[in-house]
């Protein structure tokens, strides 16, 4: 009895990791369309604009920013397994803190970038 009860124990919490992560985030994605949707439909009824809802396109400037983020947590990755390999670092340690670091170092890239081609596009 012992043996069936642990089996069915570790069936229900693979189930509940890989089934239920998932599973919420499809939940929440359609409980968030709906109620957007609610809010376009009540905005239309009362004939407001409901161009907000709209689509935005993705920009060029978004594009660039993740860009620049997964470049620097690929290159922080990179950076942190050679130092790694060649110094008494430990690898648990130092890959997270490159990625962090070098991933940061692109987003504040991306905005010295987006504030000097915004002020040169402001004269």
């Amino acid at each position: 009895m012992e043996n069936v009860l642990g089996i069915l124990t570790g069936m229900l919490a693979i189930l509940l990791i890989f089934g239920g992560g998932p599973a919420l985030v499809v939940l929440v994605y359609y409980f968030s369309r709906k109620a957007k949707n609610k809010e376009r439909m009540a905005l239309i009824e009362k004939g407001v604009d409901a161009s907000i809802y709209l689509k935005e396109e993705t920009t060029f400037h978004t594009v660039l920013m993740w860009g620049m983020l997964m470049g620097g947590i690929g290159l922080g990755l990179l950076l942190g397994y050679i130092l790694s390999i060649y110094t008494p670092m430990r690898e648990e340690a130092i890959m997270p803190i490159m990625a962090l670091l070098f991933g940061g170092i692109g987003l504040i890239g991306y905005y010295v970038y987006r504030r000097k081609t915004e002020t040169k596009s402001a004269e």
